[in-house]
């Protein structure tokens, strides 16, 4: 912040270390996500699956943010929007999607997760714009497309709605990014993840309620699985994914950040091996190995030359 204006929340580079972790574990949650929230979706309906999920989790978060709960009058309008750009239209449209179009359509258009918050952030939060951090991400989209090979030389079926569904709720998880960075400035992380659960939670009730109305017999239809399902997406798709992905966020850049979303396919196919019985092929441990290789060079790790000039903020 500028002038007088006090700034709440630093963040320590020491805790750099952590934050990889973090983020690494959050990615890995939200790459099984899709399958485990796919099942459950059976059965659930969305909006209700949302409003169990999230309102459940701020009532677990709180004990936690309860000390840090004040917000400044001014951050109340950009807090709002950050958690119905994050949570309720992300998660609703992503889901929506979903449901349009392929999963390999869904692989391709999330891949774009990085470069697009690379580009976003060095426009918006004048973040620097490293070649090692570009290159990173162009190396770990292309193992991406050697895991999903197969399935692009057999050809993508194009679906014109599901596939732009998906593309909004990727730009909008971004947004989400993007004016998390801002509210970090001033506040620590688990305080704006509460406040995101508790207006994400509220903004699913309508829908829950529509829900209800068209069909109220559906959770008699609700079995173990289905309850694993939602106890997954309150406890660790909710709870500790957002609070580790957030606390990261708010140690290091969004442009390294973003690189995480690299980890969900590899955890993804991986689910698909446990749950559904998919096999480990060639292409995946090719592909697995071009993503590492992307995050290593994002990192820092890969200190070859041409990767060390930066492009400044205008």
């Amino acid at each position: 912040m500028h002038g007088n204006k006090k700034i709440i929340y630093h963040p320590m580079k020491s805790n750099h270390t952590l934050a990889l972790v973090a983020l690494t574990i959050a990615s890995i949650i939200w790459g099984a996500t899709s399958s485990i929230m796919k099942l459950t979706l059976e059965i659930v309906p969305l909006f209700s699956l949302g409003a169990i999920r999230f309102c459940i989790a701020a009532i677990i978060l709180l004990p936690f943010a309860i000390t840090n709960l004040h917000i400044k009058r001014k951050h109340i309008l950009l807090l709002i929007f950050s958690a119905f750009c994050g949570i309720t239209l992300h998660i609703s449209i992503f889901f929506w999607g979903l449901t349009l179009t392929s999963a390999i359509n869904s692989s391709i258009i999330t891949a774009t997760i990085p470069l697009f918050t690379i580009f976003i952030a060095h426009r918006f939060l004048r973040e620097s714009l490293k070649m090692n951090i570009l290159f990173g991400a162009i190396l770990g989209l292309f193992g991406i497309l050697i895991i999903i090979g197969k399935d692009i030389i057999q050809g993508i079926n194009l679906s014109p709605t599901g596939d732009f569904l998906l593309l909004f709720s990727t730009f909008l998880f971004i947004l989400y990014e993007i004016m998390s960075k801002e509210l970090f400035a001033n506040y620590k992380p688990i305080p704006i993840t509460f406040y995101g659960f508790v207006i994400g939670g509220i903004s699913f009730l309508p829908g829950a309620l529509l829900d209800w109305q068209r069909n109220p017999l559906w959770i008699s239809a609700v079995r173990t699985e289905h309850i694993f399902g939602i106890l997954f997406g309150i406890i660790f798709s909710s709870v500790l994914a957002y609070s580790l992905w957030q606390w990261g966020l708010s140690q290091l850049t969004a442009s390294r950040v973003g690189f995480f979303f690299y980890i969900n396919p590899i955890v993804g196919t991986i689910t698909a091996v446990l749950l559904l019985n998919e096999q480990i092929t060639p292409s995946f441990m090719v592909g697995a190995i071009f993503i590492f290789a992307g995050l290593l060079l994002a990192e820092g790790t890969f200190n070859f030359y041409p990767f060390k000039k930066t492009l400044k903020s205008q």
